[in-house]
C-alpha cells in the first residue's frame, strides 16, 4: 500500500500550535499598553499636583489649610527682628519673630507649628526655632471648632533678611505670607512691620532625591 503525504494535516497542526501563542502575545501587549497608560496618567497627575502654586497673601491675611473635613485658618503678621532672649538657645544669626493665629474653621485641628519657616527673597529658608521652649510660642494642642490659638514664631536668620513666612508640608510651600504683595497691609498689621519691599520670597529648594 502507498501512503500519501498528509501535508494538510501537518499545516493544520502547526496552526493549532501557533494559535494560542498569538493570542497570548496579543493579550500581553494589551496588558502592557494598559499598564503604560495608567502609569502615564499617574505621572501626569503627580506632576500637576506638585506644580500647584502656593497661596500667597500679605501679612495679616488669613489663609486656609484644608485637610479633608478639617479646615485650619492661619494668620501670620509682624515679621521683624526680635530682642527676645530664648533660654537655652543662642542664635547663629539674627533672631526674627512673627505673630501667628491658628483657628479651627471645621473639625478639631492640630496646629503643625514645625511646618512654618521664614523665607528670604532668593529662596533662603530659615527654620523655626523649636528645639527649646520659646516665650509665648504657639501651642500645638488640638483646637476645637470655632476656637483659636495665638502665639509667636521665632526664626534664626543667618543670611539676607526674610520678607516672608511659609507653611511647607515637607514637599512644597502651601501657604505664604509676604510684605511684598501690592496694596495695603492686611488687618492687624502695622505699617513698616516687615523688611523693605523687594521681590516675592523665593520658593523653597526642592527636597533631595535618593536613588
Amino acid at each position: 500500500m502507498r501512503f500519501k503525504p498528509t501535508l494538510g494535516s501537518r499545516s493544520n497542526d502547526m496552526e493549532k500550535i501557533k494559535e494560542p501563542i498569538v493570542k497570548f502575545t496579543s493579550t500581553t501587549v494589551k496588558t502592557a499598553l494598559g499598564a503604560a497608560g495608567i502609569a502615564a496618567v499617574s505621572v501626569f497627575a503627580a506632576a500637576t499636583a506638585s506644580a500647584a502654586p502656593p497661596n500667597i497673601q500679605g501679612f495679616g491675611t488669613s489663609e486656609q489649610l484644608i485637610d479633608g473635613p478639617m479646615v485650619t485658618s492661619y494668620t501670620v503678621s509682624n515679621l521683624q527682628p526680635s530682642n527676645v532672649v530664648i533660654p537655652g538657645f543662642t542664635p547663629k544669626g539674627t533672631l526674627y519673630q512673627a505673630d501667628v493665629v491658628a483657628r479651627s474653621d471645621s473639625g478639631i485641628v492640630t496646629p503643625q507649628v514645625r511646618d512654618f519657616s521664614a523665607r528670604g527673597p532668593n529662596g533662603q529658608t530659615y527654620k523655626l526655632v523649636d528645639r527649646v521652649e520659646v516665650p509665648n510660642g504657639l501651642n500645638p494642642a488640638p483646637i476645637a471648632q470655632g476656637s483659636e490659638s495665638r502665639g509667636t514664631l521665632y526664626f534664626d536668620v543667618t543670611g539676607a533678611p526674610p520678607n516672608g513666612v511659609a507653611y511647607n508640608d515637607g514637599l512644597q510651600d502651601i501657604l505664604l505670607w509676604t510684605s511684598n504683595v501690592p496694596g495695603n497691609p492686611g488687618p492687624g498689621t502695622p505699617p513698616n512691620s516687615g523688611p523693605a519691599p523687594g521681590g516675592l520670597p523665593g520658593p523653597a529648594p526642592a527636597p533631595a532625591t535618593h536613588a
